[in-house]
């Protein structure tokens, strides 16, 4: 799970993509085998308060098993190495790294390929090392396929 969740942290996907829409139907689909198991097992109590519990308990874990699954899929399936120059903006503080901390700095950087912008987490001292005055571009390596990108690295560049 939380090697899925670095994966999502560097990976666009098309705006095409259903995301939502596939995990709540695989969470229901999940959550209706825990159900019909409930109903047809070998138990004594088969109320409809224990058939709800399995049915719920089955959408938490149906939840937890599709969320972030077209990430690993656009990391995971055979892709194109692309190079690109795209615009960038610097930010502080840089975006959440969980519910109460966040990065000292951060990169946004616009893909065209997807038309949508990332931004990646990195320390002050990184970016002073690597951004130059006039620097006005960055230079952008991803893995690519038809469900996304995954940035896989970036270095600014004099444009």
């Amino acid at each position: 799970m939380l090697w899925a969740t670095r994966i999502a942290k560097r990976t666009l996907l098309m705006p095409s993509i259903p995301e939502w829409t596939t995990y709540l139907a695989g969470t229901v689909l999940v959550g209706l085998i825990f159900a019909g198991r409930a109903l047809y097992s070998r138990s004594i109590e088969k109320t409809p308060k224990h058939i709800a519990n399995s049915f719920v308990s089955g959408c938490c874990v149906g939840f937890v098993c599709f969320l972030n699954s077209y990430d690993v899929l656009a990391y995971l399936l055979p892709s194109a190495t692309i190079h690109y120059d795209s615009t960038f903006e610097v930010t502080y503080p840089g975006p959440s790294n969980g519910r109460t901390s966040r990065c000292e700095a951060g990169v946004r950087i616009n893909d065209p390929k997807t038309g949508r912008s990332i931004r990646l987490c990195t320390d002050k001292a990184a970016l002073e090392r690597q951004l130059k005055p006039g620097m006005s571009a960055v230079r952008v390596t991803a893995q690519s396929n038809s469900l996304g990108s995954y940035i896989s690295g970036y270095q600014f560049i004099y444009q």
